[in-house]
């Protein structure tokens, strides 16, 4: 049973967005506890509860799952989130601070840290923030997200109940934010995106590992983007069990510009583009190659890189 998560953020100059990205986190992890189904046995299926419908992009819809081991609940479950500020020069670790002080419900259960350094790409950053969660509180699991991204209520708990029955990783979905993302922008972007479970998407802002997994395998390259593919391209490699949901549907920044050159950003500005100026080929990603293994819940992950053009999709 899961005792020990860390939450791992990397930001760089998020001082708009920080603050309801820890405050959703704070709200994951007061979560933890709020099943009133968790006494329960019995786990539900793969089957068992729809994820939002198409379209919907609600963090706090969600229904409740059925299912974890006894006695799962906030008390039970330590968390450190580490927030890693990558040449912040804004007031990214202020906001942080403060966003925390108010939204943090759990006491002495939960605690934030932030390392600031110059890592120069979200790979560096994330893998800055993991090693300090890794040397500072031991965890079990590691929960990996963004500084501009919304995280649902039922976050850490789901991925607490996978990792119970088995579960070596986790891949959630990501949306646009609608209220940030141009209308005929937030279309396009849903018409090309199958939000669905063993959906063929990967996001490092909304992904969890087992920590002993995450170890094994070195972790979060420093790459400028892609560290997410290459860890799964690890944890393939070492037969670890890896699902893709749709039930921890995350809601990231539908800003166009964004920090890293191919993120998530840049591909919803070619959306944002006259049809025959966003017609572009993206060069395969390299990662893309490397991602084999033994059969996974994780539909058609050998194209997962070049799939609707994303090849870096933080």
């Amino acid at each position: 049973m899961i005792r020990r998560i860390a939450v791992i953020i990397p930001a760089c100059n998020e001082e708009d967005r920080v603050g309801r990205c820890l405050e959703s986190v704070a709200g994951a992890i007061a979560g933890l506890g709020h099943d009133p189904s968790f006494a329960r046995s019995e786990w539900a299926s793969a089957d068992d509860v729809a994820g939002p419908a198409p379209g919907t992009s609600r963090i706090d819809a969600m229904p409740p799952l059925r299912g974890a081991p006894r006695g799962v609940g906030t008390g039970d479950v330590e968390v450190t989130v580490v927030l890693a500020a990558d040449g912040c020069t804004d007031r990214t670790v202020e906001r942080a601070r403060q966003a925390w002080a108010v939204s943090n419900r759990d006491g002495g259960r939960a605690r934030l840290e932030i390392v600031s350094g110059q890592w120069h790409s979200a790979g560096g950053t994330r893998a800055a923030a993991a090693r300090q969660a890794l040397a500072a509180s031991d965890p079990e699991w590691i929960a990996s997200t963004d500084a501009d991204t919304m995280v649902p209520e039922n976050w850490l708990r789901y991925q607490v109940q996978r990792a119970g029955a088995g579960v070596d990783g986790i891949l959630g979905t990501v949306e646009p934010d609608p209220t940030e993302c141009p209308p005929h922008v937030y279309e396009l972007w849903q018409r090309e995106h199958t939000l669905v479970e063993s959906h063929p998407h990967i996001h490092a802002a909304n992904m969890g590992v087992r920590a002993s997994f995450y170890e094994h395998t070195g972790g979060f390259p420093p790459l400028a983007c892609s560290e997410d593919e290459a860890l799964l391209a690890a944890l393939h490699r070492v037969g670890a069990r890896v699902e893709a949901t749709d039930r921890i549907r995350a809601v990231t920044s539908g800003r166009l510009e964004g920090r890293a050159e191919l993120g998530f950003a840049h591909h919803l500005r070619t959306l944002s583009l006259p049809r025959e100026e966003s017609e572009w080929r993206a060069p395969a990603s390299p990662i893309a190659k490397t991602l084999e293994g033994p059969p996974s819940p994780v539909a058609n992950v050998e194209t997962i890189s070049i799939v609707n053009q994303e090849v870096c999709h933080e």
